[in-house]
């Protein structure tokens, strides 16, 4: 999506990795909407809470007892798990999702992992608490993707890019992500052949030689032949209260069955109309709404929704 205008700006919070003294950025206002998956990466989510031995036992044992069947829904949710998952055996900041799995063996997930920026150490393995959390999500019904940020396709940035998914490639099995999630994707014409060497480079490495891709241009690229290169596109990234579904592109050249939504604060309870519109009529492939919020500069993906597990029913309940 193209750059807004420079007067128009707005002023957001951001955390870099590691450093907990937030720091000011200015960016476009388009930019402070659908641009900030990026800014926000478990190093800057790190909040722990513990819960007792027996809770993460009870948790592992849930988690990895689903293994029946894969998904059978057609829809399902795409999360920004931005959050870092403490240390131990617990995982406890991810035990909500954990449950939430367990819950709705027939429903998709789609997590997004995203430990510092991308997978932090380059060329090296996950941090530890990855390597010990990632392993608890692995159940039929969800696919692990690696966060990767693209700079609009930028030549500066394309070393980079390469450089993470390789990262993410060299990760021991049991925690190795299922595809690569390319965040800050241009959309446009000219930066098309970049993103297809981009998917043709992560194909092969994750998978079994068939990674799950995503791409974020945050709205409806300019250039439909982005749907033909990946698995799944977020055509939608913005404020619960500012989306319409009425700025979807649905078509053949644009199909449903390949789009994401991702929309922040959210209504405490979930929106069932809202939720039956996209996925049972729309057809749409992964919607997530969080009660977290960006206005005012807030973080909206460092903590999961109030009640994740009645926003996830609600998807589910949609298609039955």
């Amino acid at each position: 999506m193209s750059v807004a205008s420079a007067t128009c700006e707005c002023c957001i919070s951001v955390y870099p990795p590691r450093i907990g003294k937030p720091t000011s950025v200015h960016a476009p206002r388009s930019h402070c909407r659908i641009r900030l998956m990026r800014r926000y990466d478990a190093w800057s989510t790190n909040t722990v809470h513990l819960s007792s031995l027996a809770q993460a036992l009870f948790i592992m044992h849930v988690a990895r007892a689903v293994t029946t069947a894969a998904a059978t829904l057609s829809s399902g949710v795409l999360i920004p798990l931005y959050i870092y998952p403490s240390g131990g055996p617990d995982c406890a900041n991810w035990a909500p999702l954990f449950e939430s799995i367990a819950a709705h063996p027939a429903l998709p997930f789609w997590v997004i992992i995203n430990p510092n920026t991308g997978p932090g150490n380059n060329g090296g393995q996950a941090p530890i608490e990855f390597q010990q959390c990632i392993p608890l999500l692995r159940a039929p019904n969800v696919v692990v993707l690696g966060y990767v940020h693209t700079s609009e396709g930028s030549a500066k940035r394309q070393p980079g890019v390469t450089q993470d998914v390789n990262t993410y490639a060299g990760w021991n099995a049991s925690y190795k992500p299922d595809g690569i999630f390319f965040d800050e994707v241009s959309g446009e014409s000219k930066n098309l052949d970049t993103y297809e060497g981009f998917v043709s480079h992560a194909r092969p490495l994750f998978n079994d030689g068939n990674a799950f891709i995503t791409l974020n241009p945050g709205a409806a690229p300019s250039d439909t032949d982005y749907y033909g290169i990946t698995d799944l596109l977020l055509s939608a990234e913005d404020i619960y209260a500012d989306f319409s579904p009425s700025q979807l592109s649905l078509g053949s050249s644009t199909p449903p069955s390949k789009q994401a939504i991702v929309l922040t604060d959210g209504p405490s309870s979930p929106p069932t109309s809202l939720i039956s519109q996209i996925v049972t009529q729309d057809g749409v492939k992964a919607f997530y709404i969080t009660t977290d919020t960006q206005v005012n500069g807030g973080n909206p993906y460092d903590d999961l929704p109030t009640d994740l597990e009645a926003y996830i029913a609600a998807v589910e309940a949609a298609q039955e």
